[in-house]
């Protein structure tokens, strides 16, 4: 009997120890963008409209295109975490930077409103295919306390090289907050 129990528990821990580690970082309520608008360095003054296709960009060090994102964060419990997945396209260094803004966006931004980016939040690597997480590559703060009230929240993301070209579909992948 003894040996039949150890034997069956030395089967059990054996199948256990193969099992795929579940992904943490996704559990609990996903939090896309409600608003991400692209601003131009080539269009300084030009507000565009929002849309559900962003990206960023640098060539030769200039005609840098930037995204700002406002998310609207639902107060919830816990710990909240930004992430990125699943680009369109990524080319270059595939690096992002992540900040937060000083004021949640608004339809008319522009290149040279009066927003500025507040704290750096994080840097992320992009797969070369764009398909999956990025890798974080470095983290100011990208987990903290869920609000405990409904939070308006704007960032702003930059390419970090030189002919870098990332792009991405709000509503399937690129930035969310993790709430819980």
């Amino acid at each position: 009997m003894k040996f039949t129990l150890i034997a069956a528990i030395s089967i059990f821990s054996t199948l256990a120890s193969g099992l795929a580690i579940l992904d943490l970082t996704r559990r609990g309520r996903v939090i896309r963008p409600a608003t991400a608008i692209v601003v131009k360095e080539d269009l300084p003054n030009t507000p565009l409209p929002p849309t559900k296709i962003v990206g960023v960009s640098r060539v030769d060090g200039a005609h840098t295109v930037r995204t700002r994102l406002g998310f609207v964060v639902p107060a919830c419990t816990g710990k909240c975490t930004i992430s990125f997945s699943d680009a369109m396209s990524a080319t270059g260094s595939r690096r992002l930077q992540l900040f937060a803004t000083s004021r949640p966006l608004t339809a008319w931004d522009t290149w040279n409103t009066g927003i500025y980016r507040d704290l750096h939040k994080g840097t992320f690597l992009v797969s070369s295919t764009g398909a999956g997480p990025a890798t974080v590559v470095e983290d100011f703060g990208l987990t903290f306390p869920c609000p405990s009230t409904t939070t308006n929240r704007g960032f702003e993301v930059k390419a970090v090289g030189n002919n870098d070209y990332v792009i991405w579909d709000i509503t399937k992948g690129g930035f969310i907050i993790t709430c819980g």
